[in-house]
């Protein structure tokens, strides 16, 4: 799913090395990261960085908003799966920083409808495993001027 996104920009949209204290040099390292399991902080920086509510990032990792704030006081990890999503979510959002560089601009084309995404917000696809490839994908599309 990384598909040629920096993992160094993934690791500094979750955070970086305060939140992520092992040192990531590949898709490999990252897989040791999610089966160690992200903390909390890594998806709230990306929360931030996506401008998602806590009900949306909830929704994006498949865990309810209460479980979510109650790994984060008892500074639980997320689980393999939560934290491959999250990972997911770090390389779209890090390929949608690549492509628009600005964030507003990435927030404004990840809440508007695309006609390659059959009228649908990316936001809205990144639920998913398709939907985050599918997201990720556009992205690439538009990084080499076939305007998506």
């Amino acid at each position: 799913m990384v598909r040629n996104t920096s993992v160094a920009d993934m690791v500094a949209l979750m955070g970086g090395p305060a939140v992520i204290p092992q040192l990531v040099r590949n898709e490999m390292d990252l897989l040791g990261v999610a089966i160690k399991g992200l903390s909390v902080q890594a998806v709230r920086a990306l929360q931030r960085h996506l401008g998602f509510s806590n009900k949306e990032m909830s929704a994006v990792l498949g865990v309810s908003e209460s479980t979510l704030t109650r790994r984060e006081q008892n500074r639980k990890p997320l689980t393999l799966d939560e934290s491959e999503k999250a990972i997911q979510l770090s390389a779209v959002l890090a390929k949608g920083m690549e492509v628009f560089e600005e964030e507003a601009d990435l927030h404004f084309w990840l809440n508007s409808p695309i006609p390659a995404l059959g009228g649908q917000k990316p936001k809205d696809l990144l639920y998913s495993v398709i939907g985050r490839g599918q997201v990720h994908d556009i992205l690439g599309r538009i990084e080499h001027g076939h305007f998506s």
